[in-house]
């Protein structure tokens, strides 16, 4: 995953790794950004052990990712906002060039000429 890199030498790290707890949690609560979660029910909805449930999500407060209300979880609402501006984008590629038959024909592999073996 790319990351943005500061020109004063700020650099961010990415948020959270894939494959790891910390992802498979903001993952769920991404997809439901209106939604707050028990940890309870977070450990029952992914593969993360409930004792390290918790933990995780603490340090995914303390870098802003997420936050607590009561007993429950949800996204940051910055997160999700800018979830919400990725899936809007996403569909306003599709609905501009959905209709582009870009990789649904190779016709045009026959007409490229052959360049020959790289030694």
């Amino acid at each position: 995953m790319p990351i943005h890199l500061d020109p004063d030498g700020n650099d961010e790290s990415p948020p959270v790794t894939p494959g790891t707890n910390a992802h498979e949690l903001l993952e769920v609560l991404a997809d439901h950004p209106d939604m707050g979660f028990a940890p309870k029910e977070l450990a029952e909805l992914t593969d993360v052990p409930s004792g390290s449930i918790h933990k995780t999500l603490s340090r995914l407060e303390d870098r802003g990712l997420v936050r607590s209300v009561d007993s429950y979880w949800a996204i940051a609402d910055d997160v999700a906002a800018s979830r919400l501006a990725n899936v809007v984008s996403l569909r306003a590629i599709e609905e501009a060039y959905g209709d582009d038959a870009y990789g649904q024909d190779d016709e045009w592999a026959a007409q490229a000429p052959d360049l020959g073996e790289n030694e």
